[in-house]
């Protein structure tokens, strides 16, 4: 085993794939999907299956182009499908409180609604020409005057039969008043009191006949009346059906396929002719609402869509998924009628495709509930969501369901996605296909030539200046820089297509119509100056020595391990100094990180894969009784990880060998129980870190960084750190095994094994065992002492 220093040549970027081309412009945009073909199967396969559950489930880091690529996508594939149909809400007749739902072909819709407006329209202003007309009140006049001549013989008659039974019959507004007559003359109460008694009981005995022949006139006066406003109602309606029958059985002609409007439009004869009476008063508020009530709520209009709608919801509010219904208020009450339904994106997209980002959802209260209960039951109920819940007093109308036929297309983060599977059981019902995004692409050929057609896209959707051939190297630099990988390119387009952006901007600011390398690399220098801030804090606490880090001499026991603080937009490394402390005491490893709880679990597993590499390797022959303590000096937050376990045992190596360590060289990464060491990650960053602490502090040409030799393609260096590796005054190691390390740290050989528990004399192996056999003697020896003194002690006693 060998350690490498990487030369210049070794970590300096280069796409051996990158054709010739002066400019970007010479490159054909690239119009298709760059790298997603696992998705993009995912996909085809959930259109394929048309049956329910079978949503999708978008799952990728941000910035990879999940949400273009779903739209573009779909919009491909919308465009060749069938329109789907209109749908009105209309008044419900039989029950007002439940609005109808009707399907109509697509673009019916918006045409029925017009006519519907034209034919009440219409019907109204035949109907009032009707009533004003000669022939209809002719007609009326002839019914009236038939029963006027009925009722006056009907009266006549009763004249004739009071007559006969000695009574005059009067009628008055207020009833019929009958009076004696005696000797052809009326006759008073008080001149009927005076008359023989044969003559009263008989004008008694007649006037109760005469009561009961008024009250069966009266019960014929009454029916004539009935009958005579029946057959006024029958001449209403004839005539109006007469006027407007025409009309309707048109209109009923023109959508005689469609059930639900020819049955709507029945009843909507039927209504106009039972409210004849009112539309006779000419009552134009009476009429308004008749107008209103024959009017059609284009709940949904596809008239000008081209396939199926492809509907993205940025904001999905539960009302702006499943709907609403509006009221508005008049004297201090909130009224609502069917044609203040207002219809969610699902209703837009039903027949299509809904796409939806899944945090978005989740944070709107009740939006997730709503969107699983329409897509479980199949069908959607527009319902406010006050009513829903039960917090609503207020009587609501309760639209009719709508048939659902959509695909949902949810956009989420790999962590919503998985909290969402496991803690969610109705998600592996509703979205039983899952596409995932790649975040990287392998940096071949065709990918070369593919991305270079999305730069050249990019130029062109935007207007923007061309890129020379330098300048795309250096954009393809950045996304290998993305990927934390030369062998790889990034695939969050969004910002790499942000980096292009604003270096044509730069060229343009020097009015150049070409963008050039230097632009691309301000470009770069400004977008992370924007967000860099914390870092300068750190490199300036280090120039001031509040964070006491050394980067030249040596030291026993210390190391300069390497760490990365993620802020989310902007990751940078630090140097961490790392310790190590051995003294006679409770044998073993102790981390005070891990005692002052602020150890995570990874870090804690690697101290005791530490713990383990020792006791295989040095103590075989003994029991260890050393204590040995590890600490990350001024770090005051949680420790993750184990990419400074290289470090860690180096330190205790240098601590329990009293062998110096150079403080010029850090190092980053993994070991396990065999010693060797394993990739980790943010490794271009570490570099970078310990470089700037390096260069602030003066560089002497003898500093650089020690990586795991699996890390080494992982380097994507900025300039300044290349230029100094170029010139010698900064290096990379790497190294396959911790014996390299400590090589490289201590310039001293590490010693090989040449038995067990036993290495090579004089090597720093073969001082780490010495020490360990030393510290057993001495613990031997004390113990032997102890047990001594407690055998003296012991004797004493016996004699006292």
């Amino acid at each position: 085993m060998f350690a490498l220093k990487a030369t210049y040549d070794d970590l300096v970027y280069n796409s051996p794939y990158l054709p010739e081309f002066k400019t970007i412009g010479e490159i054909k945009p690239f119009e298709g999907f760059i790298g997603q073909e696992r998705a993009i199967r995912a996909f085809e396969t959930a259109l394929n299956i048309n049956e329910r559950g079978f949503n999708v489930f978008v799952v990728g880091v941000p910035q990879t182009g999940r949400r273009t690529l779903v739209t573009n996508f779909l919009m491909q594939r919308a465009i060749k499908m069938n329109k789907p149909k209109d749908w009105i809400y209309v008044y419900n007749f039989s029950n007002p409180s439940e609005p109808k739902a009707i399907s109509l072909e697509p673009g019916k819709g918006v045409q029925f609604k017009r006519d519907m407006e034209k034919l009440a329209e219409d019907v109204i202003e035949a109907i009032e020409k009707m009533f004003e007309s000669e022939d209809y009140a002719a007609k009326k006049a002839e019914l009236e005057d038939e029963y006027m001549a009925r009722k006056t013989r009907l009266w006549e008659e009763l004249r004739e039969k009071a007559a006969q039974l000695g009574f005059a019959v009067q009628l008055t507004p207020t009833g019929v008043i009958t009076v004696p007559v005696y000797e052809g003359k009326p006759v008073t109460p008080e001149v009927l009191e005076t008359l023989p008694e044969e003559v009263k009981n008989a004008f008694n005995e007649n006037s109760r006949k005469l009561k009961h022949i008024i009250e069966g006139t009266l019960y014929k006066s009454r029916k004539l009346d009935r009958e005579y406003k029946e057959k006024l109602i029958e001449l209403d309606k004839y005539a109006a059906l007469f006027t407007v029958g025409s009309m309707f059985e048109e209109m009923i002609k023109q959508y005689e396929e469609n059930e639900g409007v020819v049955e709507y439009l029945k009843e909507v004869e039927k209504d106009i002719l039972d409210n004849l009476v009112q539309l006779k008063t000419e009552q134009q508020e009476f009429k308004e609402v008749l107008k209103k009530r024959y009017s059609v709520n284009l709940f949904v209009d596809n008239s000008q869509t081209f396939g199926a709608p492809v509907i993205f919801e940025r904001n999905p509010t539960y009302a702006n998924l499943v709907g609403k219904v509006e009221y508005y208020s008049r004297s201090g009450m909130l009224f609502t009628d069917f044609t203040l339904i207002k219809p969610g994106a699902l209703h837009k997209a039903n027949g299509g495709f809904l796409i939806l980002e899944a945090e978005n959802v989740l944070r709107n209260p009740f939006a997730w509930e709503g969107l699983k209960r329409c897509l479980l039951s199949g069908e959607i109920v527009v319902e406010n969501l006050e009513t829903a819940l039960g917090f609503s007093n207020i009587v609501s109308l309760r639209p009719q369901s709508i048939p659902l036929d959509v695909k949902v297309f949810l956009i989420a983060t790999p962590r919503i996605y998985y909290l969402l599977y496991e803690y969610d059981e109705d998600v592996r019902k509703l979205f039983k296909i899952k596409g995932e995004f790649d975040w990287e692409m392998d940096a071949n050929a065709e990918n070369v030539q593919k991305y270079l057609g999305f730069i050249s896209s990019v130029c062109c959707r935007y207007n923007l200046p061309e890129l020379d051939r330098e300048a795309v190297r250096r954009v393809l630099w950045y996304s290998a820089r993305l990927a934390a990988d030369k062998r790889k390119f990034s695939m969050r387009f969004g910002e790499i297509s942000s980096l292009i952006r604003e270096a044509c901007s730069i060229a343009s600011q020097r009015g150049s119509k070409i963008v050039e390398e230097q632009d691309v690399k301000e470009a770069f220098e400004r977008s992370e100056e924007r967000v860099n801030l914390l870092q300068t804090k750190y490199d300036e606490h280090i120039l001031q020595r509040y964070l006491m880090i050394e980067t030249t001499g040596e030291k026993v026991g210390q190391v300069n391990g390497l760490t990365v603080l993620d802020l989310g937009d902007y990751s940078f490394g630090i140097p961490v100094k790392i310790t190590a402390k051995v003294h006679l005491g409770q044998p073993g490893v102790v981390d005070l990180q891990r005692e002052a709880d602020l150890s995570g679990r990874i870090h804690s597993k690697a101290v005791l894969t530490i713990a383990s590499f020792f006791g295989q390797r040095y103590v075989q022959k003994f029991p260890l009784t050393l204590s040995a303590t590890l600490n990350f000096e001024q770090v005051y937050s949680i420790v993750e990880g184990d990419s400074a376990s290289l470090a860690e045992v180096v330190a205790l190596i240098s601590a329990i060998a009293n062998v110096p360590v150079k403080q010029g060289i850090a190092v980053t990464g993994s070991m396990n129980q065999n010693g060797e060491a394993q990739p980790v990650g943010g490794v271009t960053e570490k570099v970078e870190g310990f470089h700037r602490a390096c260069k602030l502090q003066g560089l002497t040409g003898e500093q650089g960084v020690i990586i795991p030799k699996a890390n080494l393609e992982n380097l994507v260096l900025k300039d300044e750190v290349l230029e100094d590796i170029k010139k010698g005054l900064f290096h990379i190691w790497t190294v396959e095994h911790v014996d390299e390390v400590i090589e490289i740290l201590t310039g001293r050989k590490p010693g090989k094994q040449i038995g067990v528990g036993k290495f090579e004399k004089g090597t720093v192996n073969d001082l780490v065992v010495k020490a360990l056999e030393k510290a057993y003697k001495m613990a031997e020896k004390i113990e032997a002492g102890k047990k001594a003194k407690r055998k003296g002690k012991n004797r004493r006693k016996k004699r006292g």
